[in-house]
């Protein structure tokens, strides 16, 4: 079974998977390329920017993000 990873410390917006859990870069008023890399607490997918914040957000160890 893949289980995916659970993200926690996140806004609202990140958790609903509307912005970068990383850099919080806001997808419903900036266009950049994201990709899914977990879920929240709550069961909702969230995404990354392409490049260097989903290569972070896939290794946060212990699924908090600094």
């Amino acid at each position: 079974m893949n289980a995916e990873k659970v993200i926690t410390g996140l806004s609202p917006l990140q958790a609903d998977g509307l912005a970068c859990v990383v850099c919080g870069a806001d997808y419903l008023c900036v266009r950049v390329p994201h990709v899914p890399v977990g879920r929240s607490v709550t069961g909702s997918q969230v995404f990354a920017c392409v490049g260097c914040c989903a290569d972070e957000a896939r290794g946060a160890a212990g699924g908090e993000l600094r």
